[in-house]
């Protein structure tokens, strides 16, 4: 093998490594490497030994296995910045914060979970703990619920019935009839209004993002402690959620 060869097959077994962390399994060790890869030991170690240097992963002390690291979460920030949807999203989100006091977010699907693209926290004391990258299951919470809501019947349907429905706070639905009861409700109202399920005392509204197609793209979300979300707020900022979320949607060239 020429030394050209031997650079092209290092990098593809460098990304090979780095593509086998996944939510259901983001810590790894050597052996187990080896083995999901077909790798000699030695291998798996020289690489990790490198990705490590630059911060593409890490050892946990107590296990000495490897998780991602966060230059995999710094270059995510810097391809999540090309996305014509953060680009966006973020005037009317860093608006309607401001306005407000209250955190604005934007998430998109990862497969089952949902995950933060962008953040811009409220000038209110107490605000919420999500930030950037935050990822969770699709039914938990107001801003990955408007997702699930408009995915089509068939991907729904797997998802209550075959992956399991983690609870995240005693507030968190995890019976899939209920479930199916709100969603058609978001879907009715082009809304979803949660609170407690994700940060106990705090209250979050979602609304759909459109893309030119008139899929849904992205949920937009508002958020803050629930003490200052009654009733007649929790119905103003459901109005401009949805309105945020439609001057996002024409900006992406959604004609509807």
């Amino acid at each position: 093998m020429n030394e050209k060869s031997e650079g092209v097959q290092t990098v593809e077994r460098a990304l090979s490594v780095l593509t086998t962390f996944t939510p259901e399994h983001d810590v790894w060790g050597i052996t187990a490497l080896s083995q999901e890869l077909g790798l000699p030991k030695s291998v798996v170690h020289r690489i990790l030994t490198s990705l490590q240097r630059f911060g593409f992963v890490e050892q946990e002390a107590q296990s000495d296995k490897y998780r991602l690291g966060l230059r995999i979460v710094e270059l995510g920030r810097v391809a999540a910045g090309h996305f014509d949807l953060r680009q966006s999203a973020l005037p009317v989100m860093q608006a309607l914060a401001r306005d407000t006091g209250e955190s604005t977010l934007l998430t998109v699907q990862d497969g089952h979970f949902g995950v933060c693209i962008e953040f811009v926290e409220g000038s209110q004391s107490m605000t919420l703990k999500t930030s950037f990258g935050t990822r969770l299951p699709l039914h938990c919470g107001a801003s990955k619920k408007i997702l699930l809501a408009y995915l089509p019947e068939e991907f729904v349907e797997h998802y209550l019935e075959v992956e399991p429905l983690v609870q995240l706070s005693d507030h968190s639905k995890v019976d899939p009839e209920a479930l199916r009861r709100e969603l058609a409700e978001i879907r009715a109202t082009g809304v979803s209004v949660t609170a407690n399920e994700i940060d106990v005392g705090a209250t979050l509204i979602a609304a759909p993002i459109l893309g030119h197609d008139g899929t849904v793209v992205a949920g937009f979300g508002l958020g803050g402690p629930s003490f200052r979300f009654p009733e007649d707020k929790i119905r103003e900022f459901q109005r401009l959620v949805r309105e945020g979320a439609r001057n996002i949607s024409l900006c992406l060239g959604y004609k509807g």
